[in-house]
């Protein structure tokens, strides 16, 4: 079992919630494919919307992978992109900053912003726990 934090805008991250699948890197099949059944992903959205809206800087989602293999669904109108699908747990949102000196992954705060640049990246489980916990989520 592994634990991922995967990037997307607020929007974006509701949409699959409702819907039950998660989406990294805009849809790529490779990106969805290395999420496994039983696999935690916490989204981390830094603004509502996809390059516009409020700032957030906060976790927004968090969920574990069902099983079976990503599949290609419509993203937004004519364009389609690889999904997963998800068992969302009812969150809060949590704010970054009140965990960012806490995780390992993180070897300089001043540049935090780079470790957040990928679409998705694994995470140690200690980390992750101190994300579910922000978002008041007990992990099993």
């Amino acid at each position: 079992m592994k634990y991922w934090i995967g990037i997307a805008a607020a929007t974006h991250v509701r949409k699959g919630v409702e819907d039950g699948f998660a989406m990294f890197a805009h849809g790529r099949h490779d990106a969805a494919k290395r999420v496994a059944p039983g696999d935690w992903v916490a989204y981390y959205s830094p603004r509502e919307g996809m390059r516009e809206g409020a700032e957030l800087r906060a976790f927004t989602a968090i969920g574990q992978a069902l099983d079976g293999e990503p599949r290609e669904r419509e993203m937004v109108a004519d364009i389609t992109g690889w999904s997963r699908s998800m068992r969302w747990l009812p969150a809060r949102q949590a704010d970054i900053y009140p965990l960012l000196d806490r995780f390992s992954f993180v070897r300089d705060r001043s540049h935090w912003g780079m470790y957040f640049r990928k679409s998705l990246f694994s995470v140690p489980r200690a980390d992750f726990a101190l994300i579910a916990v922000a978002m008041g989520v007990e992990l099993p």
